[in-house]
């Protein structure tokens, strides 16, 4: 005959597997980016394979793999037509930074050199220093420019993978969750589903609106730095909306960045002055921030990151610092998570117990009883059953509002004079107290 575990060696067995999975998921975390990545793509395609399923009836694989292949076709398109201009204006801005350089140090020397001396600030040491910033920036400009995609081949076996993954998660995302509901007891499948609906809603809403985010601030800015005659408008534009995923400092980051180009480019448009140029890029970018919070962040994502912009903060710096640009685009989501995760398990734990005592002096009042658990979850119910109210038949009956009592979290509990009812409610797995004196008559049911 086989041994089984007790409770106890049961809870010992479980904290093991989960320290020893922790400690694995931490040793391997540089290896878990593709997947990371693969998850970011779930969120933000599933809903569109699971539309066209439900109109289709289609295989979500076939779906997929069609979508995968028309999504190849448009990034190839884009990088025929759009990354030969964007390597140009790279290695432009690359060359043009030591003019700008030149160009600041001049202006120093002719309106702000005597400030400078009177404040103490020895001139060579700013050339020195704008010298240093000027090559830390062609070299930082110089790198990006680089394809990452072609420099190791770890880079391209993370990329098989992420492809893999993404394909499997975007197909079977929700069979893998269903299979990590199943671990839980039963009792617990209602409070899993509607703690996974809040954090699926939180990071689709937030993964899927930042990537759109991204594309219109890219077009929007594109578009206006190519009226207004700015160099380099595809590469700011571009970093412009890569710039969105940081809440807060990102916008301005961006717009410094634009300013920056149109004060110190060759030759300006209209007849403006550089100074004019930099003004309306300037209003330019004010303009489109004040449109993006009034009308896209509030259709796109929704009011859902409900943090403080200080913990915002201080949250993309951890998760930049830990992750890179992984942690970045993750930081603010998994926050909100953290917190969701947080206020629920608060909520557990600071909870009163809820606990009702109901008559049952009919085999109806039991059957209004289970109708009524959908109302009651996470309640602690003791039933009190008066004699000769259940006999040998009705075992289904209480199966199913033990069945009942574990889907609906109901910490449910018998005491019955009755030796059957004992008996029955016993055998189906509910705690039971059997008494030997009768119960008054005086009580009523349920119901009445």
């Amino acid at each position: 005959m086989e041994v089984t575990f007790s409770p106890r060696a049961r809870a010992i067995v479980v904290w093991i597997g989960f320290i020893a999975g922790a400690l694995l998921l931490l040793e391997a975390a540089h290896a878990l980016k593709p997947f990371a990545w693969a998850i970011i793509t779930a969120y933000i395609f599933h809903p569109l394979v699971s539309f066209i399923h439900r109109k289709t009836r289609l295989p979500k694989h076939l779906i997929t793999a069609w979508l995968y292949v028309m999504l190849g076709l448009v990034i190839t398109i884009l990088l025929i037509n759009f990354l030969p201009p964007l390597v140009d204006q790279l290695k432009q801005l690359q060359d043009e930074i030591p003019n700008a350089v030149d160009d600041a140090q001049t202006w120093i020397n002719r309106h702000q050199l005597s400030r400078l001396q009177r404040l103490g600030v020895e001139a060579d040491y700013v050339d020195t220093r704008l010298n240093e910033i000027g090559k830390q920036a062609a070299d930082l400009i110089g790198n990006a420019a680089l394809p990452l995609a072609l420099r190791t081949v770890s880079v391209a076996i993370d990329f098989v993978i992420y492809l893999v993954a993404s394909f499997y998660f975007i197909v079977y995302g929700d069979r893998f969750v269903q299979s990590i509901r199943g671990v839980f007891n039963r009792r617990y499948h209602n409070e899993f589903d509607r703690l996974m609906l809040d954090i699926n809603s939180t990071l689709g809403a937030y993964i899927r609106g930042q990537a759109l985010l991204v594309v219109i601030m890219s077009v929007a800015s594109y578009v206006g730095l190519t009226v207004f005659g700015v160099s380099y408008a595809l590469a700011v534009a571009i970093a412009t909306g890569f710039l969105e995923l940081i809440p807060i400092v990102g916008p301005w980051t961006a717009g410094a960045i634009a300013v920056s180009v149109a004060l110190f480019q060759d030759t300006t448009p209209f007849g403006w002055s550089h100074a004019t140029l930099a003004i309306v890029v300037g209003l330019l970018y004010f303009t489109l921030r004040q449109l993006e919070d009034a009308f896209v962040i509030p259709l796109v994502i929704g009011r859902i990151i409900h943090l403080h912009p200080l913990l915002v903060i201080f949250v993309i710096v951890v998760g930049t610092a830990l992750g890179g640009i992984l942690g970045l685009v993750l930081a603010v989501p998994i926050a909100a998570v953290i917190k969701i995760i947080t206020t629920y398990f608060y909520g557990k734990v600071m909870a009163r117990e809820t606990r009702h005592v109901e008559v049952i002096a009919q085999r109806d009042d039991l059957e209004r009883l289970g109708h009524q658990f959908q109302e009651m979850t996470n309640a602690t119910i003791v039933v009190l059953i008066e004699p000769n109210v259940l006999d040998w038949d009705d075992l289904p009956l209480v199966r199913n509002l033990a069945e009942l009592a574990l889907d609906h979290a109901v910490a449910l509990s018998a005491v019955t004079p009755d030796g059957i009812a004992g008996s029955l409610f016993t055998a189906a797995g509910v705690s039971t107290a059997t008494i030997p004196t009768s119960l008054p008559v005086a009580m009523e049911p349920i119901g009445r």
